[in-house]
């Protein structure tokens, strides 16, 4: 398909987002960009407003002031299912899958939401060929086919994090806006679903919320740092891990 771009390559922006609760203002003129095949990580200390700013960008905050824009169109009054239709998911910090259903049924509900079919029953949905094949194919894409019939409740933790980002594609997302995703793996664990990023990296704009300074400088091909709702520094991984404010503010020499 194709769009008139919002900024040069980005296909999905912000430009200029102010969001105030009483008198704390949690956004203060924050614009950033991200383009298909590229990572944009926002990080920045706790409570510098990633949350909030993931909120806005997804839909469930409505910013105060400033624009959002995908594909060239102004979307900041829609609310987070029109963008999710449009291609903008958002996966959270605490996991969300149906943990009685099967893995298989969990992706299977992804594509039924994707594909908008109306089903009286999800048991025999769940038997119903549109919704179990490209769930499997989307199984096989992040690793989890041999794991297909198994209670999704019975999963490892980051074997569940595989799995939202399994529903996640199943909804043929363009934009990923992910979340923490590392949040309380193991190593191992973080090293499976970061090599998982780097493989769905090319088809997909994602904007990364994470803390794990060596997943963000892994996948990274820009990062912003967020202080207190406003952009402290923006630039490539090279460009941030040198800067002297984002040292002083933020990152910890042991972690550059």
């Amino acid at each position: 398909m194709s769009c008139t771009r919002a900024n040069g390559g980005a296909i999905f922006e912000a430009r200029g987002l102010h969001k105030r609760f009483g008198g704390l203002h949690a956004t203060r003129d924050l614009s950033l960009s991200v383009e298909v095949g590229q990572v944009h990580a926002l990080i920045g200390p706790n409570g510098a407003g990633k949350t909030t700013a993931l909120a806005q960008l997804a839909g469930q905050l409505r910013p105060d002031a400033g624009t959002i824009w995908y594909r060239g169109r102004d979307i900041t009054a829609l609310p987070m299912a029109a963008r999710a239709a449009r291609g903008i998911v958002r996966t959270f910090q605490i996991t969300a899958v149906f943990e009685e259903f099967s893995v298989r049924d969990n992706v299977a509900l992804a594509v039924q939401s994707r594909a908008r079919h109306h089903f009286a029953f999800w048991r025999p949905a769940a038997k119903d060929r549109r919704l179990t094949e490209p769930a499997e194919r989307v199984l096989e894409q992040v690793g989890l086919t041999a794991l297909a019939n198994l209670r999704a409740g019975d999963l490892s933790h980051g074997q569940k994090r595989q799995l939202e980002i399994a529903m996640a594609l199943a909804t043929e997302p363009t934009v990923l806006l992910l979340d923490e995703p590392m949040a309380g793996m193991s190593r191992a664990e973080s090293e499976t679903l970061s090599t998982l990023l780097e493989r769905i990296k090319p088809a997909h704009a994602i904007l990364l919320v994470e803390h794990d300074m060596d997943v963000v400088f892994r996948l990274a091909d820009r990062v912003s740092v967020l202080v207190v709702g406003a952009l402290l520094a923006s630039g490539s991984p090279q460009e941030v891990r040198a800067d002297a404010r984002v040292r002083a503010a933020y990152l910890d020499e042991e972690a550059l």
